[in-house]
């Protein structure tokens, strides 16, 4: 069965739904899931959903049926090759209000000597637009002498790791998915790994901040580095 996106006490979810659309009502709750490419669903009161403007989204593109959990039990949270002194930290996330409607990236890049951040309007689009193109442009803020580097780079869309990494096969985004796995192999130290949303890491919360605060003010923001302050 599809799913549609409504607005559950304030915060945008995607409900589990009949082919008309109508939440599927199972002993006084509906199932509810807070992201694209989330695997976990939650039950919830159907008197509490508001529904949203958007298009029914299937299984695969939701990225949380059956097939998609096997395969994103794959993706991987701990890097196999372990940080260094030098290696480059990246978080990445995408935002959008209504699916598609207006949505903002965010991008927060640790390195050992500066942070930089990255918010940035894209105009309407889905969420899986958004999370691929936050990918993208932190593998766009990477310079060419950095390629010998470590670089981890998190993010907590199970969907984008999928069609990168983790096998799925794409049916939309396909230009976007393309740019980023041409710009892979520029980094050959670099891993793409999954962190989960909203589990209290520093760097992803920033990164969820930077993507909100784009959607939420349709604006972007000039990326901003400011050095790290060094105590002797």
């Amino acid at each position: 069965m599809p799913w549609k996106q409504f607005e559950f006490k304030g915060q945008p979810v995607f409900v589990r739904v009949l082919a008309t659309g109508k939440p599927i009502v199972h002993r006084g709750r509906v199932e509810v899931r807070y992201k694209l490419g989330a695997t976990k669903s939650y039950r919830a009161s159907p008197e509490n959903l508001m529904e949203l403007e958007g298009a029914l989204i299937d299984d695969a593109d939701m990225g949380g049926g059956p097939t998609a959990a096997a395969s994103t039990s794959n993706l991987r949270e701990a890097p196999k090759v372990a940080a260094d002194a030098s290696a480059i930290v990246i978080h990445t996330d995408g935002a959008c209000s209504g699916n598609p409607g207006p949505a903002g990236i965010g991008v927060f890049i640790d390195r050992p000597e500066e942070i930089t951040e990255l918010s940035e309007y894209i105009g309407s689009a889905t969420n899986n637009i958004a999370e691929l193109t936050a990918i993208l442009r932190a593998l766009e803020c990477l310079r060419d002498d950095e390629a010998d580097r470590i670089i981890h780079l998190y993010t907590d869309s199970g969907w984008s790791l999928g069609v990168l990494v983790g096998g799925w096969k794409a049916k939309a985004n396909l230009e976007l998915i393309a740019a980023i796995q041409a710009l892979v192999p520029k980094f050959p130290r670099l891993e793409l790994l999954k962190v989960r949303g909203h589990s209290g890491m520093e760097g992803n919360e920033e990164a969820d901040r930077l993507a909100t605060m784009a959607a939420r003010r349709e604006g972007s923001i000039d990326p901003r580095t400011r050095k790290r302050t060094r105590t002797t």
